[in-house]
């Protein structure tokens, strides 16, 4: 195979042809800033693709639960040098246990701002 001019690989790439499945997984944690039944707001340390379907697990006591979110939007709230970015996603959709794991998280929520 013939490499194109100031090409400066060291090895042969080859042309693939059709759709293959495959998975990235960054496995960077995120702070969550916000959480509805609906979406999150998380900061970030690598802005993420606007329109693009992430995984995301929730580890709540030590259970993992996973759903896969559209993100929405993206701001750069980086200060001083700082990486960071707020990111909008909304849930397509969720296992049961990622279901339920937010509700705890906002039952819980709810219930210590009462006694606040």
């Amino acid at each position: 195979m013939m490499r194109a001019p100031g090409d400066r690989r060291s090895r042969v790439r080859f042309e693939v042809f059709g759709a293959f499945w495959g998975s990235f997984d960054a496995g960077d944690a995120v702070r969550l800033r916000n959480l509805t039944r609906h979406g999150a707001l998380i900061e970030a340390h690598q802005p993420l693709a606007v329109e693009s379907v992430q995984s995301v697990c929730l580890m709540l006591d030590g259970q993992p639960a996973t759903a896969d979110a559209r993100v929405r939007h993206v701001k750069d709230a980086g200060a001083n040098g700082d990486r960071c970015y707020l990111v909008g996603v909304e849930f397509v959709s969720m296992s049961t246990a990622f279901a339920d794991a937010i509700e705890r998280l906002i039952a819980y929520r709810a219930s210590s701002t009462e006694l606040a």
